[in-house]
C-alpha cells in the first residue's frame, strides 16, 4: 500500500513539473479519497487547483492543509496570495474556542504525539504505584500523583488537538443566499467563489451558513464543500 501511495504521488507530481495539473489534481484526489491525512498531499492539490483558475477550490484545499499544519509557511503565503485574487470573496468567520485551541496544541505537537506522552507519564504513574505497592512503600505518593495530573492534561491536549472545522467555501462560481432552504425562495444575498462562512446546520441538500460580516442565509449545499470531513470531486 505504501509504495502504491508513493508511485502515485511520484506520478503527479511528475504530471505537475510537465504543466499537466488537471492530470496531476487527479491523482493526488484519489490518494485523498482513500483517506490519506497529508496536508503536504492537500497542498499540492491547492496548487493544481490555483494553476487551473479554480481558486475556490484552492482555498478549500489549502484551508485543509493548514488544518492538519498551522505554521506551515508555504502554505500560508499561497493562501495570502490566493487572497489577492479572491477580492470579492468574504474572508472565513474565526474559529470557535475549542477549534482554535486546538489549532494552536496541533502547531506544537500532532494528536498522535500528545497522546503518546500522555500514555508515557501514565504508565509511569502505574509503575511508580506498583513500586510504592510492592517494593518501596516508603515512596510518597506526590510523584505519581503528579505525573498522573500532567498525563491526564496531556490525553485532554491529544482529544483536543484533533482536526475540527465547521467551516465551509464556495466552490462554483458564485451562490445564492436564501431566507429558507427553497430555491424558489427568497434570494437575500450573492458570494462568490473562494467566499468562507460557518456551517451552522444542513438540511436536504441545504446548509444554512453564517458568515464573518454576521448574515447568515440558506445556500444550495451544491456550491459548497466542508473543510471537513475532507472528500474529493
Amino acid at each position: 500500500m505504501g509504495a502504491t501511495v508513493t508511485s502515485v504521488s511520484d506520478s503527479a507530481n511528475s504530471l505537475y513539473a510537465d504543466g499537466k495539473f488537471e492530470s496531476a489534481r487527479t491523482l493526488f484526489e484519489s490518494l485523498a479519497e482513500k483517506g490519506t491525512s497529508d496536508p503536504a498531499l492537500y497542498y499540492n492539490i491547492g496548487n493544481c487547483y490555483t494553476r487551473l483558475g479554480q481558486f475556490g477550490e484552492a482555498r478549500l484545499w489549502y484551508e485543509r492543509a493548514l488544518l492538519f499544519d498551522p505554521r506551515n509557511e508555504e502554505t500560508l503565503h499561497n493562501l495570502e496570495w490566493l487572497n489577492t485574487r479572491l477580492t470579492d470573496a468574504l474572508p472565513p468567520p474565526n474559529d470557535a474556542l475549542l477549534h482554535w485551541i486546538g489549532s494552536q496544541l496541533r502547531a506544537i505537537l500532532s494528536p498522535e504525539h500528545w497522546g503518546l506522552l500522555a500514555g508515557v507519564l501514565l504508565a509511569g504513574t502505574f509503575a511508580l504505584l506498583v513500586l510504592r505497592k510492592f517494593k518501596k512503600p516508603t515512596l510518597s505518593w506526590r510523584l505519581p500523583l503528579t505525573l498522573s495530573s500532567i498525563g491526564l492534561v496531556l490525553l485532554l491536549a491529544a482529544q483536543m488537538s484533533i482536526p475540527q472545522s465547521d467551516k465551509v467555501v464556495v466552490v462554483s462560481n458564485n451562490s445564492y443566499g436564501y431566507s429558507g432552504p427553497d430555491a424558489n425562495g427568497k434570494r437575500i444575498m450573492l458570494l462568490s467563489e473562494g467566499s468562507a462562512g460557518r456551517l451552522v446546520r444542513s438540511s436536504e441538500g441545504w446548509f444554512y451558513i453564517a458568515l464573518s460580516d454576521g448574515r447568515q442565509a440558506w445556500f444550495s449545499s451544491d456550491h459548497w464543500d466542508r473543510v471537513l470531513p475532507i472528500t474529493a470531486r
